[in-house]
């Protein structure tokens, strides 16, 4: 799971930092994928996960975070992030830490915070970082 997990992101993350684009096949595949290794290992769902995060939705909108994020966030929520205070802190450090550095590397390479910034790289290294 930890595997695909890492694979998924890896794909998802370099597609997203050349197009900013994530596209719904992409989430569909990850979500089936997940789904079928859950149930292949006995492993934990967590719709509650999900569910908060989207119902966050609206708010992320409204910071103009794309769909595709709150897609992807919400998918990897399911199945990696219990609903806990300790898990979410350490989700939203590891978030923190990863955007904080695609911002700087946006404000180099574009010289301007005009240009929209990548978010699945900051996603998926949480993920990653909490799922470990």
């Amino acid at each position: 799971m930890y595997l695909s997990l890492i694979v998924f992101s890896i794909y998802i993350s370099y597609v997203d930092l050349k197009s900013h684009k994530i596209r719904n096949r992409t989430i569909l595949l990850a979500l089936i994928c997940f789904a079928s290794l859950t149930l292949l290992e006995d492993g934990i769902f967590y719709p509650q996960s999900a569910l908060l995060a989207l119902l966050c939705s609206p708010l992320a909108l409204k910071f103009n975070i794309g769909a595709g994020d709150i897609k992807l966030f919400a998918t990897l929520s399911a199945f990696f992030l219990p609903l806990s205070f300790d898990t979410t802190v350490q989700f939203l450090s590891g978030f923190s830490a990863i955007a904080a550095l695609l911002v700087v590397v946006t404000i180099i390479k574009a010289r301007t915070l005009q240009s929209s910034i990548a978010l699945a790289p900051a996603i998926c290294g949480a993920f990653i970082w909490c799922a470990s």
